[in-house]
């Protein structure tokens, strides 16, 4: 055990007698360049061009004082205040709010959802991995109510899926009480359309 470490030891103290013998040929090298380049430096080739030179920015004119301003363009003194008028004692009633007529609320209906129209980032291969581990928490504790199980069936049937028309119908007969216009419906279903275009 002896030999082995004295024999270490040998080619470490070996080996640093090598590179203290390279240091003193490179120190001498760099000396010996740095007289060289002060020796040959030579600066009458090199041509300066007025021409690409940037214009001086002109500096800019003074204002004028307001003392010498004309008359049309002369400061004006602010009108005198005007008293608040007085208090109301009973609030104003709100005009009710007419239902709306039903093509509009059909129209409403059948707007595309953001999630629809929106493009996603990027396409994966699996659903999961487009899936934050902050959204994954998101998800369950909102959309599918704590339960890990349904949430773990339900990805793996979207990731099943062939398209996302397919997917946004199993969600919609699956989960009919998802607001589909909320963030986290949005957040979801891109991640589904990740995968599912």
């Amino acid at each position: 055990m002896e030999k082995n470490t004295t024999n270490f030891i040998n080619e470490i103290k070996a080996e640093i007698e090598q590179l203290k013998a390279r240091l003193g040929e490179l120190e001498g090298k760099l000396e010996e360049y740095g007289t060289q380049s002060r020796e040959t430096a030579d600066f009458t080739d090199i041509e300066i061009s007025v021409g690409e030179l940037p214009e001086p920015v002109p500096e800019p004119a003074e204002l004028p004082v307001e003392e010498d301003l004309p008359e049309e363009i002369a400061p004006v003194e602010a009108p005198a205040p005007v008293e608040a008028p007085a208090p109301v004692e009973e609030p104003a009633k709100k005009p009710r709010k007419k239902a709306e007529p039903a093509p509009a609320r059909e129209a409403a209906a059948t707007k595309p959802y953001a999630w629809m129209v929106d493009v996603p980032q990027a396409s994966v291969k699996n659903i999961r991995s487009a899936i934050s581990l902050q959204d994954r928490a998101l998800f369950i504790n909102t959309l599918f109510k704590e339960d890990f199980v349904l949430y773990d069936s339900t990805i793996s049937a979207l990731n099943a899926m062939e398209s996302a028309q397919e997917a946004a119908a199993y969600i919609q007969e699956n989960f009919p009480d998802w607001n589909l216009r909320s963030d986290a419906v949005y957040c979801f279903m891109m991640a589904v359309r990740k995968k599912l275009g």
